[in-house]
């Protein structure tokens, strides 16, 4: 192999993958104290751009909605890391670290997922915010 096509096939592999999104909104105190206040269940998705952990839970959330249509009807909300990461609110929910989970209902805790990008563990999180 000529070192031009393997580097150009290795830096292709380190790319995040483009292929699968979900729908979701982009996080704001704004958007949060809406949401807050309903009885919608909302995910909230810490989560950095540079994150390949990051990317990979996406890509799973979206894969398992594509199978599963319900899973769609949650509110996904993306929480820039890099921009919230020391917010008030990420301390106060006890957030320490991007590729966090955390299913909310009336601004409570249900659930929380931690660095697990396992397709299992992330339809487990799903299913539990269903029966929210």
């Amino acid at each position: 192999m000529h070192r031009r096509t393997f580097l150009l096939s290795s830096v292709a592999a380190c790319v995040p993958s483009l292929a699968f999104a979900y729908p979701s909104q982009d996080f704001s105190p704004a958007v949060w104290r809406d949401l807050r206040e309903t009885d919608r269940v909302v995910i909230l998705n810490y989560r950095a751009s540079w994150s390949l952990t990051c990317q990979i839970k996406a890509d799973l959330i979206a894969e398992a909605i594509a199978e599963n249509p319900a899973y769609g009807e949650l509110t996904f909300v993306d929480v820039n890391w890099d921009t919230f990461g020391q917010s008030q609110l990420t301390e106060r929910l006890k957030v320490e670290r991007r590729s966090t989970l955390l299913v909310m209902k009336n601004g409570k805790e249900v659930a929380r997922l931690v660095n697990e990008p396992y397709a299992r563990q992330v339809r487990a999180l799903l299913d539990t915010a269903l029966a929210a």
